[in-house]
Formats: structure tokens, sequence, C-alpha cells
């Protein structure tokens, strides 16, 4: 004996065709809701130091937003470049930092990125942000050894763009860190050049 198929009332299709809507309106807040990732793109951070007026030094690539690809290097751009001034290990590179081979070391250098580290306890909460003008000083309320807007903000680090001469200053030190006035910081004075020895050096017989 062949089964019929059971006939769905006329409520039943509805509420059936009601869930159906329901399911697929569902799937897609579900499907077309989700965060897309961000575009991507590799760029330069140095592994080893690059000595100045050579060849890049060891390195290796890292994704950053495309949005931000702007401030760093991607490897192409590393292709017949040569860094114009003595680069420390750890530096994410700004594509105007490297120039080609026929460029002087004395032509005027371009600033990098560079993590720096830092002691932000002087800082009030939430603590430094990305666009903050910061205070780096070798003690607390001491000195400016640079006033800088704070790029990015690391655990115990904040990035900085500095060129090669501040970024050699920076590197390997720990540096009180807090929120720029508006007015600014006193920077620290210059070191004073060595005093010469009066009278030059004594001739070897006045000593005899």
């Amino acid at each position: 004996m062949a089964n019929t198929p059971v006939q769905m009332s006329g409520q039943a299709q509805r509420f059936t065709a009601a869930a159906l809507i329901v399911v697929v309106v569902a799937v897609s807040v579900w499907f077309f809701g989700r965060p897309q990732p961000e575009p991507t793109v590799a760029v330069v951070a140095t592994a080893e130091d690059w000595p100045a007026g050579r060849e890049p030094g060891e390195y290796v690539t890292v994704e950053v937003p495309e949005e931000s690809a702007a401030l760093f290097v991607t490897p192409d751009q590393l292709i017949d470049k040569v860094p114009a001034a003595a680069v420390p290990a750890g530096a994410v590179l700004s594509a105007s930092l490297l120039t080609d081979s026929a460029v002087s070391a004395a032509s005027n250098l371009s600033a990098a990125l560079l993590a720096v580290a830092v002691d932000p306890s002087m800082w009030p909460e939430p603590g430094p942000r990305p666009g903050d003008a910061a205070v780096l000083a070798a003690q607390p309320g001491g000195c400016a050894a640079a006033v800088l807007p704070v790029v990015l903000v690391g655990e115990g680090t904040v990035v900085v763009e500095a060129a090669p001469p501040l970024a050699e200053v920076l590197g390997p030190t720990v540096w009180w860190i807090w929120k720029s006035p508006p007015a600014g910081w006193p920077g620290c004075p210059p070191a004073p050049p060595p005093t010469p020895i009066e009278g030059g050096l004594a001739d070897v017989d006045d000593l005899n």
C-alpha cells in the first residue's frame, strides 16, 4: 500500500515558512556580521645592526595593518638600498631612512621608528597613548633627552620616530616618561666640549 504524503495545513505551512525565514536571516546576520580580517602587508624589522654605508644586514618581516604600511618598509623596498647611517637591531624602518647607494652618507637623514624602553609610572592612568607628546628623561622630573610624539605603546616600551643620532642615544637606556605639558619641557643642555690642557704638553727636556 503506497504511503500518502501528509498534507500540512495552511497555518502549519505559514509557521514553517516563517521559521525558514528566521533561520536564513540568522545565518545571514552571522555570516555577514562577523568581523572581517583586516588587510595586512609585510614590513621589515632589522634582526641585526646595519653598519653605516653597508648593505642591509639580516632582517625579519612582520605583518602590520595595511593602513599603517606607509610608516614602514616592505621587503621589495630593500632591493639595491643601503642605510646611510648605522641602524640598531630591532628597529622598524620607515621607507625614507633607506637611501640609494649613490646617495652620500652626508645627505639629510630621515627618521626611523624605534621602540624605547621606558618607565611610565609617572604617567597618570591610563598611561601613554598614540599621539601623546612624551618627555623622555634620565631622571624623574629631569631635563628632557627628547620630547617626541608616541607612535605605538607596548609593555614597558613606546615606539617613537627618531633620527639616527637620537636613536643611538635612546636605544640602550630605560627612560622615565611623562606627558609633556602644552608649553613643552626643558631640554638637556648640550655636553660641554672637552677643555684643552693649558699650555699644551710639556717638553720632555723640561721634565728632566
